[in-house]
């Protein structure tokens, strides 16, 4: 039997400190070179090349452009925010059509999972789910029903656990995860006790041994 979830809708909208990769096509393609970034970059394989194409927004949600000058584009979507940069180049360029990508935006996976680190993504939204399976998923001794996410939420670090194995959690707002956001899988108890690690071949070979030991002084 399939069972369905309503995922919380929440909009991506573009905050302060994001960066944003702008790509701007017009009729006069000659004419919005100036206004694209990739001109002269040849490399921008991973977070410090893309960051050289990219557009930094500042802490009042600006960015600044060549002949438009600063520009708000905090609390839009991408997609608001290419309308509203459409307007304000058409009285520059014919036809513009502009479009935008979120780059390095981040999560960072620790704790109980292969592969623990920060993990880049361009999508609007990635899931819980989606950033373990990046980290190689939880390792057998992580702890699936107390996974901690840690969120800054308005200069405010939170803490809040969640159960990976609890249906709930796909209508939880911490089902999708945001930028910055930082995942901590924690050991099971046993881990804790070094359990993975005891020695229990050894342990069993000896008590084998003393119980034929035993049955031999038995007979005697």
């Amino acid at each position: 039997m399939d069972i369905e979830h309503s995922s919380p809708e929440e909009k991506t909208t573009i905050e302060p400190y994001d960066e944003i990769y702008i790509e701007i096509f017009s009729l006069d393609q000659d004419e919005v070179n100036f206004l694209n970034r990739r001109q002269g970059v040849t490399n921008t394989a991973g977070p410090e090349g893309f960051s050289l194409i990219a557009h930094r927004v500042d802490e009042f949600g600006r960015i600044n452009l060549p002949v438009i000058g600063k520009i708000k584009l905090s609390g839009y979507t991408l997609e608001e925010a290419s309308d509203l940069l459409e307007t304000e180049l058409a009285g520059y360029l014919n036809s513009p059509s502009v479009k935008l990508n979120f780059v390095n935006k981040n999560i960072a996976v620790m704790g109980y999972v292969a592969r623990p680190g920060r993990y880049y993504y361009s999508t609007d939204k990635i899931s819980i789910f989606q950033a373990l399976s990046m980290a190689g998923d939880i390792q057998e001794f992580g702890n699936r029903k107390n996974v901690c996410v840690i969120r800054n939420v308005e200069d405010k670090i939170t803490k809040h656990y969640i159960n990976l194995t609890n249906e709930e959690l796909f209508t939880s707002p911490y089902y999708y995860l945001r930028s910055n956001d930082i995942v901590y899988v924690e050991p099971l108890r046993r881990r804790w006790w070094g359990l993975d690690t005891f020695p229990y071949a050894l342990v069993l070979s000896s008590i084998t041994t003393f119980i034929l030991v035993l049955d031999y002084v038995n007979r005697q």
